[in-house]
């Protein structure tokens, strides 16, 4: 599960949205370590808050069921068993310039708009992929989530643009691309490719302005031969069209994103 929590909310409508999921793993966003600790001890997790992150600092954190035997600084390795490692990382890129709003606002065209992206972002998710490019290349399960502040090149589409979607623009945003030629996979669009039928909006929560840009902002990343997604969807307002599943009182602005997934024992298992 990925969440971003929003800043000063209460924690109650937070623990409630994690509890009706009842997630292994969840990377949160906009989280304090005092606030993480305290949802951790209510819901009974391990957690990891990431007081060095980059882009944002002591802004985001890791709840586990399963102990977080090293973390690191944009996240966690974490041992299934003795034998079964995985590696979790967990991001919160830069918000500001949010580009859809300038693509809606005709101030920007989409050739500036990827240009703009690739300057804002481009620095703080490379030094993440970096540090996990070992475990991508030694085919370890490695799922990369967060907040990217920034859509997907897999969304933004001829077809999407042909159904009236995103402002009725193609444009290939460069943070997705950047994951996926690392080796990563995005789940979401795994289990629904279909980016017309199933947009998968993540943000915002917010209805009643027909001037917001709904987008999906919001992924789970995953890598490695014995990682197979199962499910993926979104977690929201009850009244909140088209939200997956709904908690009441759910009080970010953020949809948050969970993904199902198995893992194939590995060769060296009997």
């Amino acid at each position: 599960m990925t969440y971003n929590v929003l800043y000063a909310t209460p924690d109650t409508g937070t623990v409630r949205a994690i509890e009706a999921v009842d997630p292994d793993v969840v990377a949160l966003q906009e989280i304090s370590e005092p606030r993480l600790r305290h949802i951790a001890d209510e819901l009974d997790y391990y957690f990891h808050h990431s007081d060095e992150h980059e882009a944002n600092e002591e802004d985001t954190g890791l709840l586990s069921r399963y102990p977080i035997s090293r973390p690191t600084r944009y996240g966690a390795l974490l041992y299934l068993t003795v034998d079964d490692p995985i590696r979790i990382a967990n991001v919160h890129l830069s918000p500001y310039p949010y580009e859809p709003y300038a693509l809606r606002d005709d101030e920007m065209t989409p050739r500036e708009a990827v240009a703009q992206a690739r300057k804002t972002r481009s620095p703080e998710i490379k030094p993440v992929l970096d540090a996990l490019s070992k475990s991508v290349q030694e085919d370890v399960p490695t799922f990369l989530m967060g907040d990217f502040n920034e859509p997907s090149h897999l969304d933004w589409t001829p077809a999407a643009a042909e159904a009236g979607l995103h402002l009725g623009l193609e444009v290939p945003w460069p943070t997705s691309r950047a994951v996926t030629e690392r080796g990563f996979r995005d789940a979401f669009r795994v289990a629904h490719p279909d980016e017309v039928k199933r947009p998968g909006y993540t943000w915002t929560t917010l209805t009643g302005d027909p001037d917001e840009v709904h987008d999906r902002i919001d992924f789970i990343y995953v890598a490695g031969a014995s990682v197979s997604v199962e499910t993926a969807y979104t977690v929201g307002l009850r009244d909140a069209s088209p939200t997956d599943r709904s908690v009441s009182g759910y009080p970010s602005d953020h949809r948050s994103v969970v993904t199902t997934v198995s893992l194939a024992p590995s060769p060296s298992d009997p």
